[in-house]
């Protein structure tokens, strides 16, 4: 089943315009059925009537008790393997141990981008592939359109074990491309993603600048270019620059001669 034909999620925030915020980028990603519900109450008589493929609930609901993780314990009695995103403004350890045993797929903090959010979406998949009678017809997320970020990012949120990592966008030196997979090189260390190089240029230029087919930079950690070469010294190690990129790339610097 194709997501963006087919696929219903449902939004559970209490706050208006971040709820309006998420439609737009869910919009902007292809889905087409999206349900908006801002309470406990309003929220369970949706997905009681839409049976929704992928829940967004906010913790925090401002109703006491009913909050967001009270919402999911009642999903889950009949809806034991629906994927559940979490959203928050403050994610503790507190929010973290309250709402592990409802097994969530990720919790978002609410410094959202449609990168994050797609990433999120694709990543929490797999979890409504791992029930065998929804197996045949588990959706697919379609790749997102290429346009600028919706709104100014700082931070990515990378999946490590069963935690998710916050990383300034700022610390990452490179991307590179490995397979079917994309790494985030910060220090000496690698933080994997399914995110594609392409989707990941078209949220970060003229920040990360593409050099090659599987290899994109962070213009800040440029140490030196070896036009000769074709090559790029970034944080001690020496990337080729690819010839299909070679003229866009450095057309996008200032190259004193």
């Amino acid at each position: 089943m194709n997501l963006s034909q087919n696929a219903r999620i449902l939004v559970v925030e209490d706050h208006s315009g971040f709820a309006q915020l998420i439609q737009l980028m869910l919009e902007e990603l292809g889905v087409a059925s999206i349900q908006i519900a801002k309470t406990y109450d309003e929220a369970w008589s949706v997905f009681q009537k839409q049976s929704p493929d992928i829940g967004l609930i906010d913790i925090d609901l401002g109703e006491g008790e009913k909050d967001g993780i009270a919402l999911v314990e009642k999903i889950r009695e009949t809806a034991p393997y629906l994927p559940i995103i979490y959203l928050t403004a403050n994610y503790t350890e507190d929010y973290y141990l309250r709402c592990r045993h409802t097994r969530p797929s990720s919790f978002m903090n609410k410094e959202i981008s449609r990168l994050k959010l797609y990433q999120a979406i694709e990543l929490a998949l797999p979890q409504l592939q791992a029930s065998e009678p929804l197996a045949k017809s588990a959706p697919t997320l379609a790749p997102p359109p290429i346009q600028p970020p919706l709104i100014t990012n700082n931070h990515f949120f990378f999946k490590v074990g069963d935690l998710y990592k916050n990383i300034a966008i700022k610390d990452i030196g490179f991307f590179y491309a490995n397979e079917k997979m994309t790494f985030a090189r910060v220090d000496k260390r690698n933080f994997p993603t399914s995110v594609q190089l392409k989707t990941l240029e078209d949220e970060l230029f003229p920040k990360f600048l593409r050099i090659h087919k599987s290899y994109l930079v962070n213009v800040d950690f440029i140490d030196a270019i070896n036009t000769r070469d074709d090559k790029v010294e970034v944080m001690g190690e020496s990337l080729p620059i690819g010839y299909s990129h070679r003229k866009s790339f450095l057309e996008q610097l200032k190259l004193l001669k």
